[in-house]
């Protein structure tokens, strides 16, 4: 689902949060980090400070980005149902929605990956949603495994794990085909890396065995 697919009022909020994070990257490689506010930002962008804190709840987030938006619980559930006999597809669509929000312009992620090296605790800002994600999926999976006995691959008292290690392979496979879509000439759409992803990965934990 690209932006062309949504309404006109989230094209706006996409766009008004990308003016967010461009202009603060930008102010904090011309100015330095220190020098840099919240309302530097919003008298760069014409916003007010209301308006950033709709987006962003501190200059860090939006210097280095948003990775992903946590979609709410009732939209992870309806995504899991969507795949019934498969838990970790299921755990996969949450990703690949939750990522549609992220900025993808080269540019702007050349000027991250140096703040992060600058800044570490930059990235570790960057990546608290990820793991947000991984833990509110991992306990709704968790629930339907226990609620749904032909869902599971393992037995009941394993539900637990199960959701766990299902949720972290789902993280470790969109991270992948994040990192080589980027370095790609992105003529398709991510998804197509998907299964390639998998196959890899299934491969690598045989030959462990």
């Amino acid at each position: 689902m690209g932006t062309e697919t949504l309404g006109l009022r989230e094209r706006k909020r996409i766009a008004t949060r990308q003016l967010i994070e461009h202009t603060a990257v930008e102010l904090v490689l011309e100015l330095g980090y220190d020098e840099v506010t919240v309302e530097k930002i919003c008298e760069a962008c014409n916003l007010s400070t209301r308006t950033f804190f709709n987006y962003f709840p501190t200059k860090d987030a939006a210097i280095g980005g948003l990775m992903l938006v946590v979609p709410s619980e009732t939209t992870m559930l309806t995504l899991i149902s969507e795949h019934p006999d498969d838990p970790l597809r299921g755990a996969l669509a949450v990703f690949e929605v939750a990522m549609q929000i992220v900025d993808e312009r080269p540019d702007l992620l050349a000027h991250r990956r140096e703040l992060f090296e600058r800044h570490p605790t930059l990235l570790q800002q960057h990546l608290a949603t990820f793991h947000d994600l991984e833990d509110t999926l991992t306990r709704l999976l968790t629930r339907e495994l226990r609620r749904r006995p032909d869902y599971r691959q393992l037995p009941a008292d394993t539900a637990a794990d199960e959701a766990t290690a299902t949720v972290i392979t789902a993280g470790a496979a969109m991270r992948y085909v994040f990192r080589k879509w980027q370095g790609s000439e992105r003529a398709g759409p991510r998804t197509e890396l998907l299964d390639p992803a998998l196959l890899l990965m299934a491969r690598i934990l045989r030959s462990a065995n």
